[in-house]
């Protein structure tokens, strides 16, 4: 004995097909919304845009400002806080190479042609075994970290770890390369 039908199962689906369009239409919306403050950006980016980025959250405005704006959508519910930090470095991304947002762009494979420091003749990068550590121990290491990061020009990520580590550590100090 059946006791559903297909009709059933029909509505169903049909009814989960509805919400995927509602999602898709929502993050049209959104990643519009996002494009329309990046277009301001661009307006208002009055230097270089290597200059008008540098720094982080707490010393450049502009990166405070979008900083607090995908944290409030955060602070609403809206999205993790994981996925603000994302689409923050997704922004940026966008900004600096002239690209149109889309949510995801920090999860791109690098463009073709760039090199990702490990083709043929780059010795293999390895790390020291921790076996033990303490918090300045760590905080020398995440100043390599940053230090790595500007030397292969990675700038937005540098930026973007420098607010993640001062968001838990306030006093934390680059101890690597003068900036």
């Amino acid at each position: 004995m059946s006791v559903i039908n297909q009709s059933l199962v029909s509505a169903v689906i049909k009814s989960f097909e509805g919400e995927a369009k509602a999602i898709a239409k929502a993050r049209q919306s959104q990643d519009k919304a996002i494009q329309a403050t990046l277009d301001a950006m661009v307006i208002a980016c009055d230097k270089p845009k290597a200059l008008f980025m540098k720094g982080n959250a707490k010393t450049n405005e502009a990166r405070g400002q979008i900083k607090a704006m995908f944290d409030a959508i955060c602070e609403k519910g809206f999205i993790s806080k994981s996925s603000a930090a994302s689409y923050q470095s997704a922004f940026w991304i966008a900004f600096e190479t002239g690209v149109e947002f889309k949510r995801d762009l920090n999860n791109k494979a690098k463009p073709e042609g760039e090199s990702t420091g490990t083709g043929e003749g780059t010795a293999k990068p390895t790390s020291g075994k921790v076996e033990t550590t303490d918090i300045p121990a760590l905080h020398k290491t995440l100043s390599k970290a940053l230090a790595q990061a500007r030397l292969l020009n990675q700038s937005i990520f540098a930026a973007d770890l420098v607010d993640l580590i001062v968001d838990v550590w306030p006093d934390f100090k680059e101890t690597v390369l003068n900036k």
